[in-house]
């Protein structure tokens, strides 16, 4: 189903998450890269996997990391002196309202929007991915009120797990977790520029000939 948004043609996909998660690519017409999951976890960078903004992984993997790679938007709703936490594309939330959740591919193939409506709330909430010469990587997002309640509301919207410099994709397949352990993240205040980098450089297991060579550099046995 095709159908238009902000002036640009959009294959449609309602209720994409009652469907197996599926794999895509988002293209550019410059040295950007993504492939993203249908449940929103993603892989992309320049060039090829050695400048990845987010982990190189496989298909799978780019799945099962959903959660925690990405784009993360949390709400806080004040109504009636309640405060309601809804958090959309999350598994967390899924019992808690009534939700729809529909999937827009633009027909050349360089932007990608994932939208939820909470039918409970009268609200819909949709964010969008797409490449730019100038910025690089762009993440656009909206909330919407089509309800008539007026809410107060709170939110957190960002990105995670970002890739710092100095981690080549080798490294990152196979020692991810000392990869988190040393990640660093801090905000430069004057410029708001986001700084991601490692504490240390992590070296490469040397190999056990070369290690026992460096131990006992003499003749064994």
């Amino acid at each position: 189903m095709i159908v238009m948004h902000e002036n640009e043609g959009y294959l449609k996909i309602a209720d994409f998450d009652t469907m197996r998660p599926f794999l895509m690519s988002v293209v550019s017409d410059s040295n950007h890269w993504m492939f993203i999951s249908s449940n929103g976890g993603l892989s992309a960078g320049r060039k090829n996997p050695e400048y990845a903004l987010f982990p190189y992984y496989t298909d799978d993997k780019i799945t099962e990391s959903a959660d925690i790679t990405g784009s993360k938007s949390i709400f806080q709703i004040h109504v009636k002196g309640d405060v309601l936490i809804w958090e959309p594309f999350s598994d967390r939330y899924t019992d808690r309202y009534a939700l729809s959740r529909n999937l827009y591919k633009s027909i050349y193939g360089n932007k990608i929007i994932f939208e939820e409506i909470n039918h409970d709330l009268g609200l819909v909430f949709r964010y969008q991915w797409n490449m730019s010469k100038a910025f690089g990587f762009v993440k656009k997002a909206e909330l919407l009120n089509t309800s008539d309640n007026e809410y107060k509301i709170t939110l957190l919207d960002g990105i995670q797990n970002i890739m710092p410099y100095g981690v080549p994709s080798d490294l990152q397949r196979s020692t991810s977790n000392l990869v988190d352990a040393y990640k660093r993240s801090e905000l430069e205040n004057s410029s708001g520029l986001g700084i991601y980098a490692l504490s240390a450089i992590i070296v490469d297991k040397a190999e056990p000939s070369e290690a026992l060579k460096a131990i006992s550099p003499g003749r064994l046995g």
